[in-house]
């Protein structure tokens, strides 16, 4: 029994491992590949940290068929409301609305769900700026990350390249 329970264990494991595959990391950026039926996108993640750990990730596709998607830590920040707030250098704040949609959540993150209009373009900014501001209530404490940008515009070129497999 055990000889079969083994095998049986590790394919219920090689989905999952297959299923996303950071192809890019540096600082707080990551790009990864992620299987959507039987085509790969690929996705730029910004680490957001507070008190030295990851609170959040703010995930965007090249790609206007795909949502952003706002990943918190379940305990320490819980279920961002209504909306995102992102601001480049002394650019005006552009505010990103979730999707209507239920939010999923498992042991110890809440996913959501952004409306982006032009994905492309907030994608440039991150390239091409020097310092980005995130921000979203919870409904009892606003969170905000200052991320500087150094670095990104590899982060972005290693995205582009991806998407074009």
């Amino acid at each position: 029994m055990r000889f079969l329970l083994v095998p049986l264990l590790m394919l219920m494991l090689i989905p999952t491992q297959a299923a996303a595959r950071v192809v890019y990391e540096d600082g707080p950026f990551a790009v990864r590949e992620v299987k959507d039926g039987t085509k790969t996108i690929c996705k730029l993640e910004i680490s957001l940290y507070k008190e030295d750990r990851i609170a959040a990730y703010l995930a965007l596709f090249n790609n206007e068929n795909y949502y952003g998607e706002l990943f918190t830590e379940r305990r320490r920040v819980g279920k961002a409301r209504n909306k995102v707030t992102v601001q480049f250098d002394d650019e005006p704040e552009q505010s990103i609305k979730f999707v209507e949609e239920a939010p999923g959540m498992d042991t110890d993150w809440r996913w959501q769900y952004l409306e982006l209009n032009q994905p492309s373009a907030v994608i440039d900014s991150i390239a091409r700026k020097r310092h980005m501001k995130i921000s979203f209530f919870n409904g009892m404490e606003t969170f905000e990350f200052s991320i500087p940008l150094k670095g990104s515009s590899k982060a972005v070129k290693r995205l582009q390249r991806c998407n074009r497999r």
